[in-house]
């Protein structure tokens, strides 16, 4: 852990806010674990109370896991509006940051984060460590450095949030995320966490995970499925998730209709050159939301968007679709990443 830096950032955070500062902590859309857990983290660190400093949220949490969670370590997440927002002194943001929401903050003046691929200079104080896999290694290594006392809920939610984000310490991990998931580990309870980490699967998915594993094929190591109409976005999650241990598999996508939307999740195991946040960026950012990390990554778009694209949304035709784009774009990947191979051994001729 950079102590050194982290005492200046600790030293800089809290002289922004005044004791008598009302402060809103804006968690990202359908709120995650990392988001969560880093928000009562940086409550804790400031000192103070839910009524002074709330969370809050467009979205409402929606994912079983993430409502378990949230049931079991009694967590308030408060509807956000634009209009709200402005009557807070102060508004911070952690697990996302400001260009996320658009002109739906009136102004950022905390943002603390670990995900690449946003312009910096958006908030007055900024935290960015791309390198870490959780922002709630982040807030860990605040605590730990403030010698703040961590109880054992905000531990249990701080564990899982580094658990969550990490594929439970298989991607993405750095040392820094160890060092705060072993500090965090005998002051946690290991008992709520069993119950987050297994949430019930409504039994009409089993009828669709046999449909969709009657029909996979593995072909230039990449697996589609297009699941149609789902009650949840993380049974796709789970799929992809899934579907990525098979032998000779090396990406996934995964789609599904949720309501109005077309839910796209995608995996791959992070070779070099691959990059799943840029893929979809590249095949869908201009009809919805689209990003995410080196080896995970999620598409949201609506599915007027996609059939005023595409020319329909029938999913028979959706996931053939789908294998001809990401088959495309991995290509392409693959092709840049060999060409930046090769180019110092030319120019060293």
């Amino acid at each position: 852990m950079d102590q050194a830096l982290t005492k200046q950032k600790i030293k800089e955070l809290r002289a922004m806010v005044s004791d008598g500062d009302r402060v809103g902590i804006v968690l990202q859309d359908d709120p995650d674990p990392d988001a969560m857990a880093s928000g009562i983290a940086l409550r804790t660190l400031l000192g103070r109370n839910k009524q002074t400093t709330p969370l809050l949220a467009f979205k409402p949490v929606t994912r079983p896991e993430n409502l378990t969670m949230v049931h079991l370590l009694e967590i308030e997440i408060q509807p956000a509006t634009t209009e709200d927002l402005r009557e807070f002194d102060k508004i911070a943001m952690v697990d996302v940051q400001p260009p996320f929401f658009g002109e739906k903050i009136p102004r950022a003046d905390i943002a603390i984060d670990h995900h690449p691929g946003y312009p910096g200079g958006s908030a007055p104080f900024e935290d960015v460590r791309v390198k870490y896999g959780a922002t709630a290694t982040i807030m860990t290594e605040y605590l730990v450095t403030a010698e703040e006392k961590i109880s054992e809920r905000l531990a249990t939610a701080l564990i899982y949030g580094i658990r969550s984000d990490t594929l439970a310490l298989s991607r993405r991990v750095t040392d820094v995320d160890l060092q705060a998931f072993t500090h965090l580990t005998p002051l946690a309870n290991y008992s709520l966490l069993r119950q987050m980490d297994r949430p019930e699967l409504p039994l009409s998915f089993a009828q669709i995970l046999a449909r969709a594993m009657s029909r996979m094929v593995v072909k230039d190591q990449l697996v589609v499925l297009n699941l149609g109409t789902v009650e949840r976005d993380d049974l796709i999650v789970q799929m992809a998730d899934f579907c990525l241990q098979f032998e000779g598999v090396a990406w996934v996508a995964v789609a599904g209709k949720l309501g109005n939307q077309l839910v796209i999740s995608v995996r791959n195991h992070g070779m070099s050159g691959e990059n799943a946040g840029e893929a979809v960026k590249t095949l869908f950012g201009d009809i919805g939301s689209a990003g995410g990390h080196r080896n995970m990554a999620k598409a949201v778009i609506p599915l007027r968007a996609w059939r005023r694209r595409e020319g329909t949304t029938r999913d028979s035709l959706i996931e053939p679709r789908l294998r001809e784009l990401f088959t495309t774009v991995i290509k392409a990947q693959k092709a840049q990443a060999a060409a930046a191979r090769t180019a110092p051994a030319r120019n060293g001729n």
